[in-house]
């Protein structure tokens, strides 16, 4: 079983996510990752269908509602005295959703806050239909912001005592749950720096660069619905053990 990083009870994190998140430094890493999580959702196939958006500050994710006909929030308890936007108050491992009945999930940087990453993956799985997408906004480990958030961990920080997952690890839970990735995008090539604001202000690199503090990934379920049999009959006796159905066996001597 996976030993995840111990995190601040929720009095002391969603509080510090959203100072984090109204620094220059976060208020650009919300607006660079915003541009990529859109253009992951423009494409024809997600035009007019049910978008669930799961988040650890679900009032700055907001996503134009062009793409999409109907979007819910989620959160748990912990955030609902700070968010007007959540539809549902729910634990991110129970959804009250039903089976196969979302077409697409956001998961904006949830992974990294929440107790098991693993049951949350295991939980959109459940809720998506096949052939849904699913797209993950994280903090990239492997960036100078996650460098960052390395120091902040020596100092406490409730911010930065995260999982600190991999877009790897990520893709290896999305294969082994059914899905195959499409697209990768890394966004914020910048210092993390709120002063002076010139590391906020000059342009960024590439998005295909994978050094960017940010990424987002999108990926597609692809595990095919079970079709039942015809002769439900034939079948029950093709799968029926002797000790389940009562049946005995002669011997002959």
């Amino acid at each position: 079983m996976s030993r995840w990083r111990t995190q601040h009870s929720p009095d002391i994190l969603h509080p510090a996510l959203r100072e984090w998140f109204r620094t220059p430094v976060g208020q650009t890493v919300l607006q660079e990752e915003q541009a990529l999580i859109v253009d992951a959702l423009s494409d024809r196939s997600t035009a007019g269908r049910c978008l669930l958006k799961l988040s650890a500050i679900p009032e700055r994710c907001n996503l134009e509602a062009a793409f999409n006909q109907r979007q819910f929030n989620l959160g748990n308890i912990a955030q609902y005295g700070f968010s007007q936007v959540l539809d549902a108050v729910c634990d991110f491992h129970q959804l009250p959703i039903a089976n196969e009945s979302q077409d697409i999930v956001v998961l904006h940087h949830l992974l990294e806050f929440v107790e098991n990453p693993h049951k949350v993956l295991r939980e959109v799985e459940r809720v998506l239909v096949p052939h849904g997408k699913v797209v993950v906004c994280g903090i990239n480990p492997w960036s100078l912001l996650g460098l960052r958030g390395r120091l902040g961990r020596l100092k406490r920080s409730a911010m930065w005592q995260n999982h600190s997952l991999s877009i790897n690890r990520i893709n290896d839970w999305l294969s082994l749950l059914g899905f195959e990735s499409y697209n990768a995008r890394y966004a914020f090539h910048r210092l993390p720096i709120n002063r002076p604001a010139y590391f906020m202000n000059h342009a960024s690199l590439s998005s295909q660069v994978p050094l960017g503090g940010v990424f987002v990934l999108a990926a597609t379920k692809y595990r095919a619905p079970l079709t039942p049999a015809a002769d439900f009959k034939k079948r029950g006796q093709i799968l029926r053990h002797p000790s389940l159905a009562g049946a005995t066996r002669n011997v002959r001597d």
